[in-house]
């Protein structure tokens, strides 16, 4: 059942399942560290410290329909091969069907390997065939989009032969005879394959590309969409701009609709790969739930304006939007406290693991029964180490077990609320061991935060910061203010 209360349509009116065709992809990460030169040859040496492996192309779209809330049908070729079965996991890990992932032997599966140290790439490594799916493959897809039913159909093309013009054009044609839309996400030079679709959605980039155009020049957006719609006789064109947002030129024949310009709020860009993904598959889950184009343009904006701060191929996460739209609905700056209270599960899928990250996290923990000025000033000085802080609150167990019968004061629902209305104080977690060294080791936080009466060593979890390569810091507190002292001087007067 939906959520009444929900800013996602999908959420709201019911889940809407979207037909996702086109390029799978494996994307692996080998990140590591470069500290030597190699005695073969002038070359660096890159000591790998960790293997990431995700889904991209249509399979990373697909995971975006379903991480966000939606329901997902994804059909396409990958190879009988290894790099086929490890992508098959990772989508069945997320729930979604690949009984219509056609494994073949004529063609691997499209695998990108991204060599990185300290999350920036030094160099890629393809395995492609960008020959055409044979014949019989992609009318076997066809004929298996034409069984499925769905409310939007999603074509992600990344120009690797998966989706010949021949099926294009017969897929286009199909959606029309379901009546649901087809929208594509183009790639390559001739868009005229395309024609007939309801939307496109290509990036600036892409669009000065089909026309020819210098993509460096800062070519207006407006005249770009122009220029595609009469080139290629298209019908609702969309442009993704990057760090301008969007732009919306609705087909000749839909009056009713006017053209949309949508700019992006101010984020801190760590990775654009995957964005594009983003924007498509949100768009059209939205147009899927019989959404205004006006309203998904703002939904597909602030998923792909949240996707760029994480790191490699990402999808968004149904709470990642729920609190983008929060932040889109509220006046500049302002975030719902209630939004940064999360279980550990979630923080971990909303920041990614230790290597992943794309911020710096800081970590500490405590009790927090009553707030006073000393633990402001600690939190302050704990979040200006760091991009973003994460308090471990105490649970109300823990407390009891800790200090006794009578306390906590407040109960741990309370206490998280008013810690997450403090600007400096990104994420609360609350834990019910009696250390938070559980939650450390899982989160593994970049630096561990405790006041200067801790000593290092027994400071819960900081063995397995250390290790992890993270360090351990201690702040000097506010002398002669504590919550002992402040229940004493209460029960005084």
């Amino acid at each position: 059942m939906g959520q009444s209360n929900s800013l996602l349509p999908w959420i709201n009116k019911g889940p809407a399942t979207v037909a996702v065709i086109g390029d799978l992809i494996l994307d692996e990460y080998l990140d590591g560290v470069v500290n030597r030169i190699s005695p073969e040859a002038p070359v660096p040496v890159h000591l790998v410290t960790d293997t990431i492996v995700t889904a991209g192309g249509a399979a990373n779209v697909a995971r975006n329909v379903k991480l966000a809330g939606g329901e997902v049908k994804l059909l396409g070729v990958c190879g009988n091969d290894a790099a086929g079965q490890s992508l098959k996991q990772i989508l069945e890990r997320d729930g979604i069907s690949t009984q219509n992932i056609l494994a073949v032997n004529d063609r691997p599966t499209i695998k990108k390997t991204r060599i990185t140290s300290q999350n920036h790439q030094l160099v890629r490594i393809d395995w492609e065939s960008v020959t055409p799916v044979a014949s019989k493959d992609w009318q076997k897809l066809l004929e298996t989009l034409s069984s499925i039913a769905a409310d939007v159909l999603l074509i992600s093309d990344y120009g690797k032969g998966g989706l010949p013009p021949e099926f294009l054009k017969a897929a286009i044609a199909l959606a029309e005879k379901m009546k649901i839309p087809s929208i594509i996400d183009p790639k390559g030079r001739d868009y005229r394959r395309y024609q007939g679709a309801f939307a496109i959605t290509p990036n600036r980039r892409e669009a000065c590309e089909a026309l020819g155009l210098d993509p460096n020049h800062e070519w207006d957006y407006t005249d770009l969409a122009v220029r595609l719609q009469k080139e290629y006789q298209l019908r609702h064109v969309i442009i993704t701009l990057g760090p301008q947002g969007m732009f919306f030129l609705p087909a000749p024949e839909a009056k009713n609709l006017k053209a949309l310009h949508l700019p992006s709020r101010a984020r801190e860009v760590f990775d654009v790969s995957g964005a594009g993904d983003t924007a498509a598959a949100i768009l059209a889950l939205a147009l899927g739930a019989k959404t205004s184009f006006d309203d998904a343009m703002k939904l597909a904006n602030a998923a792909a304006g949240r996707v760029v701060e994480k790191w490699g191929t990402q999808p968004i996460l149904r709470a990642e939007l729920e609190e983008a739209m929060q932040e889109e609905e509220a006046p500049t700056s302002f975030r719902s406290s209630a939004s940064k209270i999360v279980t550990q599960q979630q923080l971990k899928a909303l920041l990614g693991d230790k290597g992943r990250r794309a911020k710096k996290m800081v970590f500490t923990n405590g009790c927090f029964d009553l707030l006073h000025v000393g633990h402001v000033t600690y939190l302050e000085q704990a979040r200006a180490l760091g991009d973003l802080l994460v308090l471990g609150l105490n649970s109300d167990k823990s407390i009891k077990a800790i200090k006794g019968p009578k306390r906590p004061l407040l109960p741990e629902d309370a206490r998280a609320r008013v810690l997450a209305g403090l600007a400096c104080i990104d994420y609360v977690v609350i834990f019910d061991e009696d250390t938070p060294s559980n939650l450390i080791e899982y989160l593994l936080p970049d630096i561990l935060v405790k006041g200067a009466d801790w000593a290092t060593d027994k400071i819960a979890g900081a063995e397995a910061v250390k290790k992890a390569g993270g360090d351990v810091k201690n702040i000097e507190l506010v002398p002669g203010i504590s919550t002992t002292e402040i229940i004493r001087r209460a029960k005084e007067s």
